[in-house]
């Protein structure tokens, strides 16, 4: 390998110095250490631009100026062996015919000292080498006996290393920094500052903070690249302020691609194949790389690593091998004839070399007509594996070529099921079309089962559901109900898939119901029985109770052999779960679902499992948890390109509501509405809800009562009768207190009452009771109060709970019982700051100031923050019980037990359960009795309840 001397250095780089200053710092203070005389070697380390050639011009510059023999080189690849030592110990030549044994590496590295002895008696020496990572082996093993043989000498020893490109040298890199004298210095990306610098010294002023931003983004804080794409921004009169900001947005991507494509176009011809290849292939691997660009060996290694030095390839430790704009620029200039052609020759290389199915449709899908007999088949199999939308599309093209070649029989209705599976979540009507079809044309009973399940499992929760029930319900009566006949076992999923499709709709319920009255509960040995299970344990609780038989088959349901249950039957299960206050089980479940899902790419049920979690969480008062839950839900929702994102808007909305956000909510709720979702159960019921809460902390009492009693009528005509499911009766009623009518908020308080008894949870009993005392006067409306707080604490339900010790605080103010009003009141605020409610936390809290409370005692233990759940988790493992020991005490599941000290371990900010701190112990909880005070309501308003 050639050097190049300080002649040869375009000192050019040495403008990227800017935000290095510490780094030359420590290699001056280090260069201090050895003039004292103590040998020492740096590593400097980073990819390609970071700006270590810089660093090492210029700590040769200041070490010259301080009198410092330096001797500075850049190591080349292709160069002779020892090369590198006979330019940095000029004269010098390990191969002299008065060496002894010149071939002996002992020999050359006892010459190489005595050399570096004698350069040393002149007085402390630099050797700075640049670009290490291609200097070859036994240059660096001389390097290092040097060095070991020198420690008491004046020997400075500074190595630049390009970690995007291991080089021959790497692993006598790594060696070398195993000696005691030798440290790494890592230089990471410009800090802010460093870039402000940067760009104002390039621009001639200083930049605004978001024209600063956008440039740290499209560079990456790298010196090299900030450069490039700054030298080209000068060269398009951009301006740093607002209005630049707006031409580098629309521009950024093009000025740096068009730089590397325009640095791209001056390279050999082998290094611009080698560039396009990468942009076909997406990836660097040298295998498929050297033979899709005929480029091998050495060649393919100096190609990658001019193409990263240009910034044309990523460094190899990142995500992606180019820019997306690049690979874009690349393969653009190719004409698409040829484009074709390199994209099927990658196909068939990546296919003969047995790569996964998906990666090979990556090239399938760019093509017009997938020629050859085997690609059809690829692309099927990489749809059903992982359905991306471009993957999806081209085995649709393919299926429905297959379908117009005219094929009979059996094979017209698998190609018809396929191209279904295939196009379920980018053209539902084309699924349902190609079904119904596929359904007409079978004759037998399994196909016909089969065919339509699937039916009804995609036309759940669309406008076709009332007909896929319908269909269904056909081919169910065609079966027999006799055990052990032939096709009595197709019941099962038939069954599953009607109430799977039905109790998600309104119009459908009520036939499904009617249906399913006189059904037998299977025991729930297969997996089609416990999804059965799960719809009956759904339409149990939609009845409205008691919770009891409901959370009965909802866990007969979850009872499984499989590693995991998948899909409706999770869901269906969890949601009852958590409507009869088994948040445990339902998170457990969900959990499950969640990981399972992200496994098996399923992403409409991903994030349904996620959709799930924020509302159970919400629901716990873990408000922070469920609205980062929900966040995750709608981001996965937008990046899948989902048609219908209702159910994460939905949830979002519901957690941002209660943390303050009621401007966010109600836009996120506008974008939902829709004939699909206002024929759902769940969906239509809960928007009405939670846009009715919106409407209420906007000020429009009006807008919000018209919405909860429209809520409550469709739930009555849908005959839904569960009174947590969409809970508008309990606002419903203070609103029409406020409003002053009494008579219809007591009667509708009766009904609803009832209801909650009915089902029976301490939650929905709690919130039966804080209804009741709404419309009652004097001792009575604190008594129920009272009940209300006991019944709430009994529950998961720490925000309702809040709620509740807030509306008893007020109560016990206005019967002037003071002391015993600021406890519940500073109960609220410990209990809501916990949540994350901080609406209600601030209300407490002056009215706790206003009554006489003390704000020293308003701080909020973390502790607070736990659910009763994690606290019983955290207690047991505070003792010291195992997790294996804490499942099986609380009866969860093992994965429950690590989630649960997770958010513990988040939630008081500690390591583990060592650090767990002993206050662990029984929650406060309200008396049974209320206190003394007076028992008439002393004029005013009425306090506003949830």
């Amino acid at each position: 390998m050639a050097v190049s001397s300080d002649r040869d250095r375009d000192t050019s780089s040495r403008r990227h110095l800017s935000g290095r200053s510490h780094a030359l710092d420590g290699l001056l203070r280090t260069a201090a250490a050895v003039r004292a005389g103590s040998a020492r070697a740096v590593v400097v380390r980073g990819p390609a631009g970071i700006g270590r050639t810089a660093l090492l011009a210029a700590l040769a510059e200041r070490l010259t100026s301080t009198g410092m023999t330096v001797r500075h080189r850049t190591a080349r690849s292709g160069a002779r062996e020892h090369q590198v030592l006979r330019d940095l110990f000029a004269p010098f030549d390990p191969f002299d015919a008065g060496l002894p044994d010149a071939t002996a590496a002992y020999a050359v590295h006892r010459a190489l000292h005595r050399r570096a002895t004698g350069l040393l008696a002149n007085g402390p020496l630099a050797l700075l080498l640049d670009d290490a990572q291609a200097c070859d082996e036994t240059s660096l093993n001389g390097l290092g006996f040097v060095l070991r043989r020198a420690t008491s000498l004046p020997l400075l020893v500074v190595l630049a290393q390009r970690t995007d490109h291991p080089g021959p040298g790497a692993d006598a890199l790594s060696a070398l920094l195993a000696h005691n004298g030798c440290t790494a210095l890592d230089l990471g990306p410009l800090d802010p500052a460093a870039i402000a610098t940067v760009v104002t010294r390039a621009l001639g002023r200083p930049p605004s903070e978001p024209f600063l931003q956008h440039c740290a983004e499209l560079s990456g804080g790298n010196p090299g690249l900030l450069t490039r794409l700054l030298t080209d921004v000068r060269a398009a009169d951009i301006r740093p302020d607002a209005d630049g900001l707006h031409r580098l947005r629309a521009i950024g991507e093009e000025l740096l691609t068009r730089s590397a494509t325009a640095r791209l176009s001056g390279q050999a011809g082998h290094i611009r194949a080698v560039a396009r290849a990468v942009a076909v292939l997406g990836h660097t691997d040298p295998e498929p790389l050297g033979a899709l660009s005929a480029v091998t060996g050495r060649r393919l290694t100096a190609a990658l690593e001019t193409l990263r030095r240009d910034g044309i390839v990523a460094p190899a430790d990142g995500s992606a091998a180019m820019r997306e704009a690049v690979r874009r620029a690349v393969l653009a200039e190719l004409p698409a004839p040829e484009r074709e052609t390199l994209r099927a020759r990658a196909a068939r290389l990546l296919n003969d070399a047995g790569r996964p199915a998906g990666e090979v449709a990556a090239q399938l899908v760019h093509l017009k007509e997938p020629a050859e007999p085997w690609m059809p088949g690829v692309l099927r199999e990489a749809a059903a594996q992982a359905p991306d939308r471009a993957t999806a599309r081209a085995a649709m093209r393919s299926l429905r070529r297959a379908l117009a070649a005219g094929p009979t029989g059996g094979l017209r209705q698998e190609i018809r099921v396929e191209l279904a599976r295939t196009s379920a979540h980018l053209a539902p009507a084309t699924t349902l079309a190609q079904l119904r079809q596929a359904l007409a044309e079978a004759t037998r009973p399994h196909d016909r089962a089969r065919i339509v399940v699937q039916y009804g499992l995609i036309a759940a929760g669309t406008r076709r559901a009332p007909q896929a029930v319908r269909e269904l319900g056909a081919v169910l009566d065609t079966l027999p109900t006799e055990p052990g006949v032939p096709g009595q076992a197709l019941r099962a999923p038939v069954a599953a898939a009607l109430l799977v499709t039905a109790v998600n709709d309104r119009t459908a319920l009520p036939a499904a119901r009617e249906r399913a009255r006189d059904w037998p509960v299977p025991p729930g040995e297969s997996r089609a029985e416990r999804h059965l299970l799960a719809g009956l344990s759904v339409l149990a609780a939609l009845d409205g109770g008691p919770a009891g038989p409901a959370v009965d088959l909802a866990r007969r349901a979850l009872w499984i052999k499989e590693p995991a249950p998948v899909g409706p039957c999770v869901l269906g299960a969890s949601l009852v779960l958590s409507l009869a206050d088994e948040v445990d089980e339902a998170m457990d479940a969900l959990g499950r679902c969640v990981s399972d899902s992200r496994a098996r790419r399923e992403t409409w049920t991903h994030i349904a499992a996620l959709c799930g979690q924020s509302l159970t969480l919400h629901g716990t008062g873990d408000v922070t948890a469920a609205v980062s839950t929900a966040r995750t839900a709608v981001e996965h929702a937008t990046r899948a390109g989902c048609p219908d994102a209702t159910m994460p808007a939905l949830a979002l909305a519901t957690a941002l509501l209660s943390w303050g956000e009621a401007e966010e909510a109600d836009a996120l709720l506008d974008g939902v509405a829709g004939p699909d979702v206002a024929q759902g159960v769940w969906e239509w019921h809960h928007f009405l809800y939670t846009k009715g809460r919106a409407r209420r902390e906007r000020g429009d009492l009006d807008g919000a009562l018209e919405l909860w009693l429209h809520c409550g009528r469709s739930m009555e005509a849908a005959g839904i009768g569960n009174p947590v499911l969409a809970p508008w009766w309990l606002p419903a009623v203070t609103t029409l207190v406020r409003q002053g009518r009494t008579r219809a908020a007591a009667d509708l308080a009766e009904r609803s009452q009832e209801a909650a008894r009915r089902w029976g949870t301490p939650r929905a009993v709690g919130l039966g009771l804080i209804a009741a005392g709404v419309v009652a006067d004097g001792r009575a409306r604190l008594d129920l109060l009272v009940e209300a707080v006991d019944a709430l604490a009994a529950s998961p339900a720490r925000l309702d709970r809040a709620k509740a010790e807030y509306q008893l605080g007020c109560e016990l103010l206005r019967h002037d019982a003071t002391p015993d009003a600021r406890r519940h009141l500073r109960r609220t605020v410990e209990l809501a700051t916990g949540c994350g409610y901080h609406m209600l936390a601030a209300r407490a809290r002056d009215l706790l100031v206003a009554a006489g409370g003390r704000m020293s005692r308003l701080a909020a233990s973390p502790v607070d923050s736990l659910t009763e759940s994690e606290r019983r988790v955290a207690e047991l493992a505070r003792r010291g019980v195992t997790n294996k020991e804490i499942a099986a005490t609380l009866f969860i599941s093992l994965r429950t037990v690590e989630a649960h000290l997770t958010n513990v371990y988040r939630k008081l900010d500690v390591r583990g359960r060592a650090d767990l701190p002993s206050s662990l112990g029984t929650p406060y909880r309200p008396g049974r009795h209320a206190p003394d005070g007076p028992r008439h309501s002393p004029a005013g308003t009425r306090v506003a309840s949830n």
